[in-house]
């Protein structure tokens, strides 16, 4: 706060002050923004409620269209059959169980699920079937909130002694505000997914290895993403030489994810494995640069070959640079660029999987330059891709929709931009927005102010002396001249 305007308020906070009240707790405001952000979710979704059967409404161009009640009416849900016996689905087996809770609350609700029903009652049931959903995903997105209230960086602050209290975050509002919420929010059930790997990053960060690897083991079996937040752990166990704590959550999110997947690989094994092969089977698809590639007619014959490869090239590299640089990079860190990579060689980068990297752009670069950027393109690509899909967006004539390239490249260049924020922070560690005297990650849990065993760092050049490395009996002198202040002029 400028100077200023501070002592026209009556200056700073003293020594012994405390902020209290309503007005210094971001809480009930996280709380009112994600309420405020799910009212415009909703609202924008009702322009594509099809009340009549056989009349559908174009949701592409009211860039509405959701999933969740077209797999309803399309799946065989409607019949009552059971899910991956009788009604083969392409979704991990949480969502399975998902969907057949809120299938089995609207059967007892008025009974309305049969294979005897006609088009307008199948209709009617998939409109309540996706309220159903919706309520689940709303009560998934304030716990995703609150989770992220103890999250950001400034949830554990400093006292004078250097001593860390755990407290709640204001950057918990760039989730609960974020307009990508309000457009992609209802498309699938992605932010599920999302609230169980936030929650399990939050126990991993209090120190529950195990509990944490339960919670990340439920989230790989509802969405296979987190699978990167365990390979980011184990990274960083592996350069800390936390070995215990890595092993038991590995082993529990082992199990956890076994347990689900057990039942429904016995008793329907083609549609359980069928969920993971359909990546295999899929080409160049929407989102993806392989897409503009595809439709520019270049040969994505061995498409898998090309998106694989080029996957396990960055991971690799990523996974180098956590080894040897020069301070131990953030979890955060770790798992945004790791996703980065998943997400920009995929086949297949749906509009919804903006919900994948929200929490980690926020956690790992937590400026709102680079949360408004990121918000920006991935708003206009929404745009974008329905006008796309409605035929709306290529020019007069041209089967090729260079408009629709253009957002494609938009928004994976605003990703890729945050990206190279991201890696320059790993490699100037004392340039961290995050990182201040007395904190090293955040949401480190047992690597937080843990020192490095040396694996993989012994090629890595001598890191720079910083101020992260708090000596009490060092001066100013000692300090690295990149962050030396410049005397008087």
């Amino acid at each position: 706060m400028p100077a200023g305007l501070q002592l026209r308020l009556g200056g700073s906070v003293a020594r012994h002050g405390r902020r209290a009240g309503v007005w210094f707790d971001p809480s009930p405001w996280a709380v009112l923004a994600a309420l405020i952000t799910w009212l415009l979710c909703m609202w924008h979704q009702s322009p594509c409620q099809q009340t009549v059967a056989g009349e559908p409404v174009n949701t592409f161009m009211r860039l509405c269209y959701s999933d969740i009640p077209v797999l309803y009416q399309t799946s065989g849900l409607a019949t009552g059959g059971t899910i991956y016996t009788d009604v083969p689905l392409d979704y991990p087996v949480v969502l399975g169980f998902v969907m057949a809770l809120t299938r089995g609350l609207l059967g007892v609700k008025d009974g309305n699920v049969s294979g005897s029903l006609s088009d307008q009652q199948v209709l009617d049931a998939a409109n309540q079937w996706f309220v159903l959903n919706a309520v689940v995903l709303f009560v998934a997105f304030i716990a995703m909130v609150l989770t992220h209230l103890r999250l950001g960086s400034d949830s554990c602050p400093t006292d004078g002694g250097g001593r860390l209290r755990r407290g709640r975050s204001w950057e918990a509002l760039y989730i609960a505000a974020a307009p990508v919420v309000a457009a992609a929010g209802l498309v699938n059930w992605d932010l599920l997914g999302a609230a169980l790997t936030s929650f399990g990053v939050l126990l991993w960060a209090g120190r529950r290895p195990g509990w944490a690897g339960v919670v990340i083991g439920l989230a790989v079996a509802t969405k296979v993403y987190p699978v990167v937040v365990l390979l980011g752990i184990v990274l960083l166990c592996l350069r800390a030489g936390q070995r215990r704590a890595m092993v038991k959550m590995t082993v529990a999110g082992a199990l956890t994810w076994l347990v689900l997947n057990a039942p429904v690989a016995v008793m329907a094994p083609g549609a359980w494995a069928g969920v993971y092969r359909a990546w295999f089977q899929r080409g160049a698809e929407l989102g993806s640069v392989w897409f503009i590639l595809d439709d520019a007619g270049v040969s994505m014959r061995w498409i898998t070959a090309y998106s694989t490869a080029a996957m396990l090239v960055g991971l690799s590299l990523v996974m180098r640079l956590v080894l040897v640089a020069p301070r131990r990079p953030r979890l955060a860190q770790v798992v945004f660029l790791l996703l980065v990579v998943v997400l920009v060689t995929n086949k297949n980068y749906a509009p919804q999987y903006v919900l994948w990297i929200l929490p980690f752009v926020v956690l790992a670069r937590p400026r709102f330059a680079d949360w408004a950027v990121f918000n920006v393109a991935e708003l206009l690509y929404f745009w974008a891709v329905w006008a796309h899909l409605d035929g709306a967006s290529a020019p007069g004539g041209s089967s090729l929709d260079t408009i629709y390239w253009f957002a494609i490249l938009l928004r994976t260049g605003a990703l890729v931009w945050i990206f190279t924020r991201v890696l320059h922070d790993v490699r100037h560690p004392w340039e961290d927005p995050v990182r201040r005297p007395f904190v090293d990650d955040p949401l480190g849990g047992v690597l937080d102010h843990s020192a490095d065993a040396g694996y993989g760092t012994a090629v890595a050049p001598k890191p720079e002396k910083s101020f992260f490395d708090h000596d009490p009996d060092a001066t100013v002198d000692e300090a690295p001249t990149s962050i030396r202040h410049p005397g008087p002029t």
